[in-house]
C-alpha cells in the first residue's frame, strides 16, 4: 500500500493544476480519474467546443467571401470530418497532460475512486493511503425531468460529439453560455434552431444591453428565440438542454465519512476549500459556482499552494472574466448595471461601438460595443465586450481590476494601432 502527501480525485483543470503544482513544490502526489486526463473541459467541453465553433466562423467567412472580392462556389459539409478534427484536437491535449504527469513524477490511477476513511481511497480494488486529498470532480448536466420521460430525444453538450449528422432542426432549452454557443454553432451550418430561456433575456447572466445586442443578432440570423418560457411537451427530434450544471459529488464514499454536501450535490467549503473534514479539500464546479475552468484551475492552484503552507493570495472572485465563444464573442467581468443600481453604487459609463475601431472597419468585425462601469475612485468595477476578439481582450480589465489599476493607469499605457484592444483605450479616453 503506497501513502501520498497529496491524492487528487479528478483529472480536470482543478485537478491537474493543483497536481503540477504540489509536484512542483516537491510533494508525492497521485491523481485519479475515471475518464480521461482533462475533465469536462478538455474531453466535451472547453476545448471540443471551441473547435465545433471554429468551423462556423470558416463557414461564416466562406459565406461572406464575396465582400472579400473573393468568388467561392457552395462549400460541402462533412460533419463526420467536422467532429474528428475535435477529437484529434482533444487527443492532442491529452495527450501533454500525460507527459507533464510523468515528467512530474505523479502517478496517475484509471478508476473510480471511493474514500474508505478519510485517509484512504479505493480505486478499483486498490487501496490509496494519503495525507491530504483534493477532491475535484467536477459537475455534470442537470436534468429535466419532465421532459426525460416524454422524449427519447433529449441531448446535453456531451452527446454532441456522438452526432453522426446534422438534424434539419433543433430546439435548445437554456440560453447561457452553452446555449447560444450551440445555437450559433448548428444555426451556422443550416440547423433550424428555437432557443429557450426562462429568464426575461438570453445570455441572463450578462448585463442587459449585451444581451438584447445578441438577440437582435440571432434573430437575424433566422434564430427562433423564446424569453421568459418555461420548456414543455417539445415537439422536435433533437432536445439539447443547457440549464446549469450540478456537483459530481455522489458515489465518492462520501457520506460514508462525513463530508458535507449542500445544494444541487455541491461539496460545502471554507475561504480555503477546506471541507468540514480537515484533510479532505474540494476546488472547482463541484463545489458550486462560477461554474469556469479558469476558476477550477485558479482554485486548484490556491488549495494546492495553501497545503504546501505557502500562504497563496486569496481568489477575487468579482474580479472573474467569464466568456460566450459565439460569434459576436460576448465577455464580461465585474458588476452588471443592474447589480450596480441594486447596491447603489455610484458610477460612470464609458462606451464605445467597433463601428470606430480601425482594426474592426479593416476586417469587417464592426459589429458589438465595449461598455464600461467606473466608480468614483476611478476604479473599474465592470467591463462588458460584444464583439470579435472579445473574449481575448477582458483579460486587460482582468488585470486592471484585480491590482487595482486605475483608469489613467490604463490610459498611461501605450496600446498598440490598429488593434481590437485599442479600443479599450479609445473607450476610456472619453473620461479625460
Amino acid at each position: 500500500m503506497k501513502k501520498y502527501q497529496l491524492i487528487i480525485i479528478g483529472g480536470g483543470p482543478g485537478g491537474y493544476t493543483a497536481a503540477f503544482r504540489a509536484a512542483e513544490l516537491g510533494m508525492s502526489v497521485a491523481i485519479i480519474d475515471d475518464n480521461d486526463l482533462g475533465g469536462v473541459c478538455l474531453n466535451w467541453g472547453c476545448i471540443p467546443t471551441k473547435s465545433l465553433l471554429k468551423n462556423a466562423e470558416v463557414l461564416d467567412l466562406i459565406n461572406d467571401a464575396d465582400n472579400y472580392g473573393i468568388e467561392i462556389g457552395k462549400p460541402t459539409i462533412h460533419f463526420d470530418k467536422i467532429l474528428d478534427k475535435t477529437t484529434q484536437a482533444r487527443k492532442r491535449l491529452s495527450k501533454g497532460l500525460h507527459f507533464q504527469v510523468r515528467k512530474l513524477g505523479i502517478d496517475f490511477f484509471p478508476g473510480r475512486a471511493t474514500f474508505t476513511s478519510s485517509s484512504s481511497i479505493e480505486v478499483d480494488g486498490h487501496i490509496l493511503e494519503g495525507e491530504k486529498f483534493i477532491i475535484a470532480t467536477g459537475s455534470k448536466a442537470r436534468e429535466l425531468a419532465h421532459l426525460k420521460d416524454s422524449s427519447k430525444k433529449l441531448m446535453t453538450a456531451k452527446d454532441i460529439f456522438n452526432m453522426k449528422h446534422l438534424p434539419e432542426s433543433m430546439t435548445i432549452i437554456g440560453a447561457g453560455a452553452i446555449g447560444i454557443e450551440f445555437a450559433y454553432f448548428f444555426n451556422a451550418f443550416g440547423v433550424k434552431i428555437t432557443l429557450i430561456e426562462a429568464q426575461k433575456f438570453i445570455l441572463p447572466n450578462e448585463d442587459e444591453e449585451v444581451s438584447q445586442w445578441m438577440h437582435k443578432v440571432f434573430k437575424r440570423k433566422k434564430i427562433h428565440i423564446e424569453t421568459g418560457t418555461m420548456a414543455d411537451d417539445i415537439d422536435d427530434d433533437h432536445i439539447l438542454v443547457s440549464i446549469g450544471v450540478e456537483g459530481n459529488s455522489l458515489g465518492l464514499g462520501l457520506n460514508k465519512i462525513g463530508v458535507t454536501i449542500g445544494e444541487n450535490n455541491h461539496i460545502v467549503v471554507n475561504e480555503n476549500g477546506q471541507t468540514n473534514i480537515e484533510n479532505i479539500y474540494a476546488v472547482g464546479d463541484v463545489i458550486g459556482p462560477p461554474w469556469l475552468a479558469h476558476v477550477s484551475a485558479a482554485e486548484g492552484l490556491y488549495v494546492a499552494e495553501h497545503i504546501a503552507k505557502r500562504s497563496p493570495k486569496k481568489i477575487d472572485y468579482n474580479c472573474i472574466p467569464a466568456c460566450t465563444y459565439s460569434k459576436p464573442e460576448v465577455a464580461s467581468i465585474g458588476m452588471t448595471k443592474k447589480q450596480l443600481d441594486a447596491k447603489n453604487i455610484e458610477y460612470n459609463i464609458a462606451k464605445s461601438f467597433f463601428n470606430s475601431n480601425g482594426k474592426a472597419v479593416a476586417t469587417g468585425g464592426t459589429d458589438g460595443f465595449i461598455k464600461i462601469y467606473i466608480g468614483k475612485d476611478n476604479l473599474i468595477l465592470g467591463a462588458h465586450i460584444i464583439g470579435s476578439n472579445a473574449t481575448e481582450m477582458i483579460s486587460e480589465f482582468s488585470l486592471a481590476m484585480r491590482n487595482s489599476l486605475s483608469v489613467e493607469n490604463i490610459l498611461d499605457t501605450v496600446h498598440p494601432h490598429p488593434t481590437f484592444s485599442e479600443a479599450i483605450f479609445e473607450t476610456l479616453m472619453q473620461l479625460k
